[in-house]
């Protein structure tokens, strides 16, 4: 058992959460930072040294992109690869930041280095809201576009599905505003920047609203008959699952009249920090024991539930997790529970004589007619998505490793935002088909000097 690993992982968790109570919830510890010529992932495990240049306006970003042969751009550190290494200078967004509001259209325009969390804090003050969050709120809005970040849905749940408009710098330092059905705009979501930088973008938003929001625990083969039931009844469905268990967590929430009580946002903080506690402290404790065909239903069954109506953002939203990889991918929706037992089946087959960490399976849902994107996985067809969190200790490389070697034998779809130690253009181009031919066109078009290439983005998108 590797006690450091797992004693590191557990104790920044803690940390963490002291940090964000102390601070009142305006301080995470467990956040990506670009800082003094030096970037770092928001868990910790991927860091390299560039020149770190922060423009505060367009026109410095243009003058960047012009005098630099190579650009890449960091957003909040909330990936899994080194998607984000550069071998020129590394640009930060976190001056580029603000949010404006039409009152009359009910549009917002958001500059690219904003993170979430100050999004939802202004649009609040103007009592409208966006339709569809990701669920962490650290994250930029031009990273979130960048690799089309997903929620779980009946409707739209992506934010590039309620983006109207978006402004790029293109590799030739010029820039275009552009709207869904431009080439530019779906290549540059999804497209990991590389035929880009996201400066600015407009959303359509909606009057706020109110979530009842429910987590409790179900057995799988109950979750599994009544998911079409599930989905029907409320606006947003999605489970937790874990290896060795026949219980799941169920999440749903769904829009209500019914009006949050004082104290529901503070419940719902504690509700995340006890989770993240319990991933990093029990959950490693039990996987590295070699205890978890024996404990995971009796521990996960005692574990509370919740039964809370919140503002959209905090109901969306969560900032207190476990210290974790993710490796995620979309499938087809109705191959959502063989996946799942696949998934298990590789874990288990490697548990006895591997070091493997706790495992987490979050499984969402988006729905077909998603066409805002070029390479984003859950384009155009119904997906089940499941996202792989393995707490940061143990051999995460050899669980990974084998579900990647598997996910080729499937019509999978890698996120490009997460672990993807394997994935290669010739791959990309057999899963998008014509829509991989037509982001290299627009690549060849906007960028044809590589100026926002890198290794990662050579080995995904081709030299």
């Amino acid at each position: 058992m590797r006690y450091p690993h797992f004693v590191n992982a557990g104790l920044r968790v803690l940390v963490n959460i002291i940090v964000y109570a102390l601070s009142g919830g305006r301080l995470i510890y467990m956040e990506g930072r670009a800082r003094w010529g030096r970037y770092r992932n928001w868990s910790f495990d991927r860091r390299h040294r560039a020149p770190m240049l922060l423009p505060e306006t367009e026109a410095e970003l243009v003058d960047i992109v012009r005098r630099h042969e190579r650009v890449r751009v960091c957003g909040a550190g909330h990936s899994f690869n080194d998607g984000l290494r550069s071998t020129g200078v590394n640009v930060s967004l976190d001056r580029l930041v603000g949010v404006t509001v039409d009152a009359e259209s009910k549009r917002a325009t958001i500059a690219a280095g904003t993170r979430l969390r100050a999004v939802n804090e202004t649009l609040a003050e103007h009592g409208v809201a966006i339709r569809c969050l990701a669920s962490h709120d650290a994250q930029t809005v031009a990273g979130i576009l960048s690799t089309d970040v997903h929620s779980t849905s009946r409707g739209p749940a992506h934010l590039s599905d309620v983006t109207v408009a978006m402004r790029v710098v293109n590799g030739r330092g010029e820039v275009h505003e552009v709207e869904p059905a431009d080439d530019l705009f779906r290549a540059a979501v999804g497209g990991i920047g590389a035929v880009g930088v996201i400066t600015e973008i407009t959303v359509q938003c909606v009057d706020a609203f109110d979530m009842h929001q429910q987590t409790s625990v179900v057995r799988r083969r109950d979750a599994e008959a009544d998911l079409e039931r599930l989905q029907h009844e409320h606006d947003h469905v999605s489970f937790y699952a874990y290896a060795y268990a026949d219980v799941m967590h169920l999440h749903t929430w769904t829009i209500t009249d019914e009006r949050p009580r004082r104290l529901n946002p503070f419940l719902e903080t504690c509700h995340h920090a006890v989770a993240a506690l319990s991933a990093a402290w029990l959950g490693d404790w039990f996987a590295h024991r070699k205890k978890s065909p024996q404990k995971s239903d009796p521990i996960l069954g005692l574990q509370p539930g919740s039964n809370l109506v919140l503002p959209s953002p905090n109901a969306f939203n969560r900032t207190l997790y476990h210290l974790h990889q993710e490796l995620e991918f979309a499938l087809p929706a109705d191959q959502v529970w063989t996946a799942l037992d696949r998934c298990f089946e590789i874990y288990e087959e490697l548990y006895p004589d591997h070091d493997l960490p706790f495992l987490l399976v979050e499984v969402r849902f988006t729905p077909a007619g998603h066409i805002a994107t070029l390479l984003g996985p859950g384009a155009e067809r119904d997906s089940a998505w499941l996202c792989l969190c393995l707490n940061q200790s143990g051999d995460v490389g050899a669980y990974f490793d084998a579900v990647e070697s598997w996910l080729r034998t499937t019509s999978y779809r890698p996120h490009l935002g997460k672990w993807a130690e394997s994935f290669d253009a010739a791959e990309l181009a057999r899963l998008h088909g014509e829509r991989y031919e037509l982001f290299c066109q627009v690549r060849d078009r906007h960028d044809p000097q590589r100026r926002f290439a890198n290794a990662f983005t050579d080995r995904m998108l081709g030299p």
